[in-house]
């Protein structure tokens, strides 16, 4: 458990339980991101377009973290009433948001360039799910995005300071001097475990045959938001939102969902000449 090593390497260092976990989430999230970067270019390789599809990527970056930021401000925004400096400059990160953000930019800046968006979008949306997946060892290192209190045996403890502690303590559900949260259900690890099957079956399908353009990036889309949508009802951070029995992620998991099928369904309907290899890239 990160709680656990993290009491470990407090006790060995003298720093703060919860200042290790915030270290270990920073890491374990660069790492995820440099994966998809590297891995992404690599299937790149071939594309004599490659390093124009890189600076895309990398410019897409600062979008997709401006992404990331705007649920919580609009969140804390309706809940004082009011938008203000502190809310916008302090704050956290929703991944889900910030990934739509930075692909849509990938796909205008293909636009704008005048390459196909497909290249890019299929290679980083193919390995997405593995980068999330050590994102999500992060977030459970830091100990944000917690799971609902459970009684069961996978219940797990993050140290004081923690968010799961102090929205706990907020709520009376802590004794005078408790120096942990309730047991909690370890969503982060169950997050980490279905982006690691979606990425084992879309690497599966991509080795298996080449695929045409898009298929990666709606395979991804749609099977990471049946994925979030299924994983929030074991969530238990109220900070994310919850509105008419849904969270937020769940209501843009719907949206994304629903998006994916109406383009699917529309590009069956296309011409059967508009599908000739001549329209396509080559395949990886």
């Amino acid at each position: 458990m990160g709680g656990f090593l993290a009491f470990l390497l407090s006790r060995a260092t003298g720093l703060s339980a919860f200042a290790i976990l915030e270290a270990g989430y920073l890491f374990l999230s660069l790492t995820g991101l440099a994966l998809v970067y590297a891995f992404a270019r690599r299937d790149l390789a071939g594309n004599p377009d490659r390093g124009r599809y890189q600076l895309i990527f990398l410019a897409s970056l600062p979008i997709g973290l401006a992404g990331a930021r705007l649920l919580p401000i609009v969140q804390d925004a309706l809940a004082a009433g009011r938008l203000t400096y502190g809310l916008i400059a302090a704050g956290g990160l929703v991944f889900y948001t910030g990934a739509l953000a930075a692909l849509g930019a990938m796909y205008a800046g293909s636009r704008i360039m005048r390459l196909s968006p497909w290249p890019l979008l299929d290679a980083v949306c193919l390995y997405l799910p593995l980068g999330h997946a050590f994102g999500r060892l992060g977030c459970f290192f830091g100990g944000c995005c917690f799971g609902a209190p459970t009684d069961s045996a996978c219940g797990v403890r993050f140290p004081a300071g923690s968010p799961a502690f102090l929205q706990h303590k907020s709520q009376g559900l802590l004794p005078d001097g408790a120096v942990a949260s309730l047991p909690v259900h370890p969503s982060q690890l169950y997050e980490t475990a279905g982006n690691l099957v979606l990425f084992t079956l879309l690497l599966l399908l991509a080795r298996k045959r080449p695929q045409p353009p898009g298929r990666l990036t709606a395979l991804y889309l749609g099977g990471y938001a049946a994925l979030r949508f299924t994983l929030e009802f074991w969530r238990g951070d109220a900070i994310r939102g919850v509105y008419f029995g849904l969270s937020a992620s769940q209501c843009i998991a719907l949206a994304t969902l629903a998006a994916v099928i109406a383009a699917t369904m529309r590009g069956g309907k296309r011409p059967a000449a508009s599908a000739t290899a001549a329209n396509f890239p080559q395949a990886r």
